[in-house]
């Protein structure tokens, strides 16, 4: 099956990412111009080692940056077509313990911030009459593990602004989707399944990097693209039964 896209640039948010490098792979591959962003030296370093001549155009973005908050100056120097939303920092606390001052950043980043970077990048895709959002989301916004209550929030509040922009916006050319995925063999995932022979006991339900990342380059086609204003599960039915 070919797949067809209708846009030319894709910007990854979290793009230093194992899934944001798979993804951009894909996309170059489909020809498509790819602005992976970095929040940190390390992340940088990443893209420069898949893609030198990606690195030095990869916009720095923290949510949690206060004075820059969604790097947005460097990113909106291109028109951006695609969005793809990789980023969001691990932050694990039981609800109980949580400090009032961590709670208010970690929201403010995750939501208000997350919102002013997707205002000002759909303002750009509305001149155009197209734009596509895509929203990496997990499935602890359905079902947190104990200390993941933060993360599972700002992931839930996440979904409900992807969706309310591809509601508003959708006569005008704007779609939008989250996916939430489960156990990734990536990252803090990875981890998880390295600990207490968790990797061979999960086996069968851990969404690899390619998979997660051919899954997002069908999503962004325009074959997907009546996917619109909702919210899938990828969790190789990770959430589909119940567990004693």
């Amino acid at each position: 099956m070919k797949l067809d896209f209708r846009g030319k640039t894709a910007l990854i948010l979290g793009g230093s990412s194992a899934i944001g490098l798979a993804l951009t792979t894909l996309l170059l591959e489909e020809g498509l111009h790819v602005i992976p962003t970095h929040s940190s030296a390390q992340g940088r370093d990443a893209i420069k080692q898949f893609f030198p001549n990606l690195a030095t155009a990869s916009p720095r973005l923290d949510l949690s940056d206060k004075t820059n908050p969604a790097g947005m100056e460097k990113i909106l120097e291109t028109p951006v077509d695609y969005l793809v939303d990789l980023a969001q920092a691990d932050h694990e606390v039981l609800l109980a313990a949580a400090g009032e001052a961590d709670m208010d950043a970690y929201f403010q980043a995750h939501i208000t911030h997350r919102l002013m970077l997707l205002k000002a990048v759909t303002r750009s895709m509305l001149t155009r009459r197209f734009g596509r959002l895509l929203h990496v989301s997990s499935a602890a916004a359905a079902l947190p593990a104990p200390g993941q209550g933060l993360y599972g929030a700002a992931k839930r509040a996440a979904e409900g602004l992807y969706q309310s922009l591809g509601l508003e916006l959708g006569a005008r050319g704007i779609t939008s989707l989250s996916l939430r995925l489960g156990l990734v063999d990536a990252g803090r995932g990875a981890r998880f399944l390295d600990r207490d022979d968790k990797r061979q006991t999960l086996a069968d339900k851990i969404v690899t990097v390619d998979q997660a990342a051919g899954t997002l380059l069908f999503l962004l086609c325009d074959q997907a693209l009546a996917l619109t204003c909702t919210t899938i599960t990828m969790d190789a039915g990770l959430t589909a039964q119940k567990y004693a």
